[in-house]
């Protein structure tokens, strides 16, 4: 049995037991900070319906036991609704071929999209995937490390000499978030990270740069690279300010796929995720919704990414690893 979580506490899914995988009305991913809420809010939204659909919504950087379900070869065992945060797990051409070229997904229920997105091109020409948010990536400037410097006004100026030494962006491990590498990259060309790399300080987990950013730690940065949620929750507003870059904020698509003709499980979820309630607590920690209805528009800026051809093309993780290298390359020197 999974709990309700009417208590709001996170339900309890048989996977995390030990259980195997099971057939899904519902599998849903969401971005770290909202996660754990995900699982107690939906939990609570199919009891309040009167429904005890098959779902799980896994923690960050937990996707077992599904795998995102490279493994399955069944229609009938994927799930009927699918809720992704990282898109590239889905647009991979192999998975696109055996899922999606077959007919075993169909177009969801249009969504009005609010003009931002328009503009950035985040609604999918194909009309496989429905895109309900986004995160995205700013810039935080801690005033006083940057002293007499100019502050960037976009995403250009990470390449300044001026910076050297002085900009931390998320990730982890030394290695810069794979999506901003490939946004980087698609923009400014791999070869021009080798410069980002010389003004690397580090890499960071967000959480650690806005704590950090406009403090008095010795280990801080100038300019930080992180999702506008921890840009946002920076505590020394005094001393750090928000730049939305010029070019646009970095986005991440958050999408959803659904079978032709959804479970009642699968029907509630998608209203969920599509609903004015979960649309105010994403725009609440500056996720922002794709649908105009439930939107608090306008956005600071405007958005930008990697397109739905570089998102679908085998060419994408070449360019995240050429990135990589390049950076690494610079950042070592």
């Amino acid at each position: 049995m999974i709990d309700d979580g009417l208590d709001g506490k996170e339900p309890a899914f048989p996977e995390e037991e030990g259980g195997p995988p099971r057939r899904l009305d519902f599998y849903g991913e969401d971005t770290a900070p909202l996660n754990r809420e995900l699982r107690s809010q939906m939990a609570r939204h199919f009891r309040l319906a009167g429904l005890s659909p098959a779902w799980y919504a896994p923690r960050p950087l937990n996707d077992e036991p599904y795998r995102q379900f490279r493994e399955t070869r069944q229609a009938e065992d994927m799930p009927c609704l699918v809720a992704a945060a990282n898109p590239r797990h889905y647009t991979r051409p192999a998975f696109a071929r055996r899922w999606f070229d077959g007919g075993t997904y169909a177009p969801l229920p249009a969504l009005e999209t609010r003009p931002e997105f328009v503009r950035a091109g985040l609604n999918d020409p194909r009309d496989v995937f429905r895109v309900y948010g986004g995160t995205c990536w700013v810039i935080l400037v801690d005033m006083e490390r940057l002293g007499n410097r100019p502050p960037p006004k976009g995403w250009a100026d990470l390449f300044d000499p001026r910076y050297r030494q002085d900009i931390m962006v998320n990730g982890q491990e030394d290695k810069p978030a794979p999506m901003l590498l490939a946004n980087l990259g698609r923009d400014f060309g791999t070869a021009r990270l080798e410069r980002l790399g010389h003004n690397l300080k580090a890499v960071r987990l967000p959480s650690e740069m806005a704590r950090a950013a406009g403090s008095r730690d010795p280990n801080r940065a100038a300019i930080n690279v992180l999702p506008w949620f921890w840009a946002e929750n920076n505590i020394h507003k005094d001393n750090a300010v928000v730049v939305w870059p010029e070019e646009g904020a970095y986005c991440t698509p958050m999408l959803m796929f659904g079978k032709p003709h959804l479970t009642p499980g699968a029907a509630a979820a998608f209203d969920f995720l599509t609903g004015a309630s979960w649309a105010e607590r994403m725009e609440s920690i500056c996720c922002p919704v794709a649908g105009s209805r439930h939107a608090h528009p306008p956005l600071p800026g405007e958005l930008r990414w990697i397109g739905w051809d570089m998102l679908r093309s085998p060419d994408l993780d070449a360019l995240i690893f050429e990135a990589g290298q390049r950076c690494r390359k610079g950042y070592c020197q």
